[in-house]
């Protein structure tokens, strides 16, 4: 495994989708800040928080990762490399999850340079912490967890596809459908219940003000019942969603969340290597 390791690595430091994935979250970093602060400048009243998109990354990170493990693992079926290290005598297992490491490892660098930006620049720059540090620490962790459920379900997907064009596009149109089904749970689940009662004023042709009032209203969309639990149920659970809820810094539950993450990685993983050790690599 040792030497599995060492040779991805070294395959890593040379690999220029990698480069480029560290280069894009920093370049998303420079890009919020200078957002934040273009509107600091503008509006007097508007002070941004420093940490306020501490974790915007959060919200990238699928979509950078579909791409960089796609075609990561994806030129090593291309290569030839994977089948060179079973000859040598590698376990398939072994392959398997050093990939894996390899991947989150590339997978926390980018984020970790999305975040160190917003420190080093957004905090000299904008000076307003909001967050306990305490709290901040939590939520990079809870990302970190999230983000290996992430991989893992991108592993799975390229390790088990073995054209690098094919395994790229799979991946990334889960990571599409990761982030854009993320906001609109999220928006069917803040639809409030009854639509406000309100009031209009108008003058009429003889000049005499009138007054109508409206009552509460019913809103339709609001979810009820059973399709509003499983609605909460694929916020908490599912992957993207829950990047959704670590970049807004507002987290339904600090565990629960992280469960079922690591029930995705567990379950995922298992069945990635399952899969693969039965697979024919001729």
């Amino acid at each position: 495994m040792s030497k599995l390791l060492r040779a991805n690595f070294a395959r890593l430091w040379k690999s220029r989708i990698f480069w480029l994935g560290i280069l894009f979250m920093f370049g998303i970093g420079l890009l919020v800040l200078y957002s934040e602060y273009k509107s600091m400048i503008r509006f007097e009243d508007y002070r941004p928080s420093a940490d306020g998109s501490l974790f915007g990354s959060c919200m990238y990170m699928p979509m950078v990762a579909s791409v960089f493990i796609g075609l990561f693992i994806g030129t090593e079926y291309s290569d030839g490399t994977i089948r060179n290290k079973l000859i040598v005598g590698n376990t398939r297992s072994a392959v398997y999850f050093a990939n894996l490491i390899v991947a989150l490892s590339a997978s926390i660098m980018m984020h970790l340079v999305y975040i160190i930006t917003m420190i080093i620049i957004g905090i000299p720059v904008i000076g307003n912490v909001e967050q306990k540090v305490e709290t901040l620490v939590i939520l990079f962790l809870m990302s970190i967890i999230t983000m290996t459920a992430i991989v893992a379900i991108f592993m799975f997907i390229s390790m088990l596809i073995h054209s690098k064009a094919n395994a790229s596009v799979v991946a990334i149109l889960v990571a599409m459908a990761m982030t854009m089904s993320a906001p609109y749970i999220n928006a069917r689940l803040e639809e409030p219940e009854y639509y406000e009662a309100y009031s209009v004023t108008f003058t009429d042709e003889s000049g005499e003000v009138h007054e109508e009032k409206s009552e509460k209203e019913l809103n339709p969309y609001y979810l009820r019942g059973a399709k509003r639990k499983a609605y909460e149920f694929m916020l908490d659970f599912l992957p993207g969603c829950q990047m959704l809820q670590i970049a807004y810094q507002e987290v339904s539950d600090y565990v629960r969340l992280p469960l079922y993450s690591l029930g995705i990685i567990v379950v995922v993983s298992a069945g990635g290597v399952i899969c693969f050790r039965r697979q024919d690599l001729k």
